[in-house]
């Protein structure tokens, strides 16, 4: 879909490769999901907040690594979902309304 998609992120040493890959594949499963078919704008929210859940469950996972999500780190992911979001016909979308239910 995107070859760059979070690539400041995998530049960043700060951020695990390894996770940042995991998170990667999560934008690309939200584009795929909302690929299907004309959503109203709620389930696109609805879609992208499951898709949040998920990434809220990988917190643990870069504090292990002496990492986090933080502010930054939910920019970056916030831009990708919103690129994967508009690539898809979505333009009116509210690119922080993407990520609300963020933990991090």
């Amino acid at each position: 879909m995107f070859a760059d998609l979070l690539l400041p992120m995998f530049d960043d040493e700060y951020y695990p490769d390894i996770l940042v890959a995991e998170v990667k594949q999560l934008v690309e499963q939200f584009g795929k999901k909302i690929a299907k078919g004309n959503l109203s704008e709620t389930e696109v929210y609805a879609l992208a907040q499951l898709t949040v859940v998920e990434l809220n469950k990988m917190k643990p996972q870069f504090e292990d690594l002496d990492s986090s999500l933080d502010d930054t780190a939910a920019d970056y992911i916030a831009e990708a979902m919103m690129m994967v979001a508009q690539d898809h016909g979505y333009m009116d979308l509210e690119m922080e309304e993407l990520v609300s239910n963020r933990e991090w």
